[in-house]
């Protein structure tokens, strides 16, 4: 099941993120109607996905953000395909 999307336009492009019950987060070309990425280091489901405009706008880094059920939030480049930090230590309430 998908748990979360989100919307973003860096440059020219549309792209969509999705994060789901099989630990995934998938990077999706809009115009194309492509899946163009796959990140898949979580061990739990993913709860949330997030673009940074910030990072884009700052940076032009394409970064999205993601929280998971492994209660990691992990920060991902997706024009480099690679994991770029991991924030640990969150518990359940």
């Amino acid at each position: 099941m998908v748990n979360s999307i989100d919307y973003s336009t860096f440059g020219d492009c549309q792209f969509i993120c999705s994060g789901s019950d099989d630990q995934t987060i998938r990077v999706w070309d809009v115009d194309n109607n492509k899946q163009i990425q796959s990140f898949n280091k979580h061990s739990d489901s993913v709860n949330c996905v997030k673009f940074s405009s910030y990072h884009y706008r700052n940076n032009r880094q394409n970064i999205i953000y993601s929280s998971s059920n492994d209660k990691t939030i992990r920060v991902w480049d997706f024009k480099h395909n690679k994991q770029l930090q991991i924030f640990n230590g969150h518990t359940w309430c």
